[in-house]
């Protein structure tokens, strides 16, 4: 009893270092586990197109697949073995898309219809979803279209 009367105060700081360090190794665990994991997003592509029903405005964005994360392996192989087949379906529906999709802020149409390409190019259900991003609007005189190159460029 005497020497529990002595070391109590000793007993409850070692106790109170114990307890920290567990947390702090805790935390750090986890830190770790989610600084390794990979992206389930995967760019699909650039795309760049004039509507047929209006050839003065050019559009551009940028298209991203949502993978499945259970078959993430799987659908960046696939991804990438079906990418150019997906990127010309994708550019042949945009050439003929609907002006009232191109009014749509959140370009609801664009987006399921591109997923149903990305769908039937994948033969399964890898991915969860595609997202549009960068989305320009572009009147066509200030494109500079050259032929020998692959980008255009934005006159200033």
């Amino acid at each position: 009893m005497k020497l529990l009367r002595r070391y109590w105060g000793a007993g409850l700081i070692l106790l109170m270092v114990a307890i920290h360090a567990a947390v702090i190794g805790y935390v750090r665990s986890r830190v770790a586990r989610l600084s390794g994991m990979e992206t389930t997003a995967m760019e699909v592509g650039n795309f760049r197109f004039q509507s047929v029903a209006d050839l003065s405005t050019v559009y551009h964005f940028r298209l991203h697949a949502v993978l499945d994360p259970s078959k993430l392996h799987r659908g960046k192989e696939r991804m990438a073995q079906m990418q150019m087949e997906i990127r010309e379906a994708s550019e042949q529906l945009l050439r003929q898309v609907d002006p009232k999709w191109l009014e749509d802020p959140s370009q609801t149409q664009i987006r399921e219809r591109l997923m149903e390409i990305v769908l039937k190019h994948l033969d399964e259900p890898l991915v969860q979803r595609v997202l549009i991003t960068d989305w320009l609007e572009l009147p066509i005189d200030a494109i500079d279209v050259t032929l020998d190159q692959s980008e255009s460029i934005v006159k200033n």
